[in-house]
């Protein structure tokens, strides 16, 4: 099961972006950070709910992550499947970047010390105090329920710790298993991008695309 994230990779050696572009941050340029010389912020504290343990990723879960990463059935809504531990390296490192950079959160999805998934809110833009909800989990874990706990602990930190007005979500209209989170979630779908994302099956699909508000999340909770 995955968002629609598309994790916004560098350009690949062959000139080629990521099918999505990449992000901008707040002005005064953190995209800077990016490219080196950037400094860590402080880690955010591990959140621990009824059978998860979200935390910040880091570069030797590399091995877990490439589970899902790299699986094409998982991977099939959403970005390219990584190909070899040490582009998963550098996808991790990325993450930690960007996090540092205060364009994103990013948590590690733990089960009994195993990492199966990733969740975490990006594009984040402060001023508006909005961000993106995007998420993977191992095909394995399917269907215990680990997207929705997991998304609850997401959502609150978002809108608590980040001071989050909205969350938004995109993903493709056909990832049922997608729709089912987010309207699990308490997310209003909010209107359809027509035939906007060319998959692997060689045809364009609706993107549909998703939103909470701070005011939404208080009264469900």
């Amino acid at each position: 099961m995955t968002g629609d994230e598309r994790l916004e990779r560098p350009a690949r050696p062959d000139g080629r972006s990521a099918r999505r572009g990449g992000v901008r941050g707040p002005a005064g340029g953190p995209e800077a950070a990016l490219t080196g010389g950037w400094s860590r912020v402080p880690s955010v504290q591990p959140i621990r709910t009824d059978r998860l343990v979200l935390r910040e990723p880091r570069v030797d879960d590399a091995g877990a992550v490439f589970v899902f990463r790299g699986d094409p059935q998982v991977q099939r809504y959403n970005d390219e499947p990584l190909r070899t531990l040490q582009e998963t390296e550098a996808f991790i490192e990325y993450l930690l970047a960007e996090a540092a950079a205060g364009l994103r959160r990013h948590f590690a999805l733990e089960v009994g010390g195993t990492v199966v998934g990733l969740m975490g809110l990006h594009s984040w833009q402060p001023r508006h105090r909005r961000a993106e909800l995007g998420y993977d989990i191992a095909k394995e874990h399917w269907g215990r329920g680990y997207g929705t706990e997991a998304g609850r602990a997401v959502l609150a930190f978002g809108f608590t710790a980040m001071r989050l007005h909205r969350i938004h979500a995109r993903t493709i209209a056909d990832n049922d298993r997608s729709v089912h989170l987010l309207q699990s979630l308490g997310f209003t779908r909010e209107g359809t991008l027509r035939e906007s994302s060319l998959e692997d099956d060689g045809r364009f699909h609706d993107s549909a695309l998703f939103g909470l508000l701070r005011s939404e999340w208080a009264t469900a909770g």
